[in-house]
């Protein structure tokens, strides 16, 4: 038999259940209390005979619920419970956002509002188990990468810190070094140094930071959380001024190898269908975010035409006839790249 109760404020007395529980990095107090300091936090418990099987975080903002249990996949059947709940405990609530969920929901005024990947590598028990695993090709590139740098700068360390071993200055410098990458592709960081402060908060609780290290000076860095057994990747940065030796990628290997040595079952490179994910054989688990609506309302409905345009679309962009498009966009934003490094010159 199920029971449910509900509770105003974070359940920091569940804080393991969560960790071992969803297995999520962004699913966890503690990311609560640094990233949501003044949300309307509160939780609900789900027992099945007397045993606590589901604790579902929310957040109410005026008309809208928000699950807060993202990277996670949880049954349908107890979202419907969740939500059955949720409109019946708060009248005025007519919405109920559920983010980034592993299980797809198809049940009555659910609309799907975002899809996306998250890339996980699942881990093997010793690197050179997964090494064996990559393409002839990239493990080749890779040894030849390692065994360059290790022959120009002798004196290279490798190190990686937990938890409250971590310090700001080695974040922030990590940091820099992305939002440098990033404003030399012509884009603009949409993380500031705010984040950068926030962020390194959160590293001494579940944090693991990897960074190649050469004269004093960090060339390669990856900011990971762990949660229980699996890691998830947040930032991966270099400098350019090493770029010939794939630092970045050299560094991505090394976490991996700090992973397998943790006996962690899971990378996650999270979302972004980027080329060296598929590389480290990151494979693609689909990610959805929908509304459930209180009731077949004009906004569902407009809603649900919307997810069914938004579908025929993305199909398309997904299937072999778009190709030719897909080929003349890249080529386009080639000739852009390259007009905007003429200018900048």
């Amino acid at each position: 038999m199920m029971s449910i109760e509900c509770f105003k404020g974070l359940p920091l007395e569940y804080e393991s259940f969560l960790v071992e529980r969803y297995d999520s990095y962004v699913t966890n107090c503690r990311y609560y209390e640094i990233f949501h300091p003044t949300s309307d936090i509160n939780y609900m418990l789900i027992h099945e005979d007397n045993h606590l099987i589901e604790l579902i975080i929310f957040i109410k903002d005026g008309f809208t619920a928000t699950c807060l249990n993202a990277l996670v996949g949880i049954n349908e059947n107890i979202i419907k419970e969740f939500s059955r709940n949720i409109f019946e405990k708060y009248p005025a609530i007519q919405e109920i956002k559920i983010e980034a969920s592993y299980t797809e929901y198809t049940f009555r005024r659910v609309v799907l509002s975002i899809r996306s990947h998250d890339f996980i590598i699942n881990l093997p028990s010793t690197i050179d188990d997964y090494y064996q695993e990559l393409g002839r090709t990239t493990r080749s590139h890779m040894r030849n990468y390692k065994n360059k740098l290790q022959r120009d700068y002798p004196g290279v360390n490798y190190i990686t810190k937990v938890g409250d071993e971590i310090n700001e200055e080695t974040i922030d410098k990590i940091m820099r070094l992305n939002f440098e990458r990033i404003k030399q592709k012509g884009e603009i960081p949409h993380k500031d140094h705010t984040y950068v402060s926030v962020l390194y908060k959160y590293t001494l609780n579940y944090g693991c930071v990897s960074y190649i290290e050469i004269d004093g000076l960090i060339v390669a860095g990856c900011i990971a959380i762990i949660s229980n057994k699996s890691m998830s990747l947040l930032i991966i940065s270099h400098d350019n001024n090493y770029s010939r030796y794939n630092v970045g990628q050299i560094c991505m290997v090394y976490l991996i190898q700090i992973s397998i040595e943790r006996d962690l079952k899971t990378l996650h490179l999270l979302w972004g269908e980027l080329e060296y994910k598929k590389r480290f054989l990151a494979k693609p688990h689909p990610m959805n975010s929908y509304v459930i609506y209180k009731t077949y309302s004009l906004h569902f409905i407009k809603s649900k035409i919307k997810e069914m345009i938004s579908g025929i679309v993305y199909r398309f962009k997904r299937s072999k006839y778009s190709k030719p498009l897909r080929i003349i966009s890249e080529i386009l934003n080639r000739k852009s790249s390259e007009q905007l490094s003429k200018l900048e010159y």
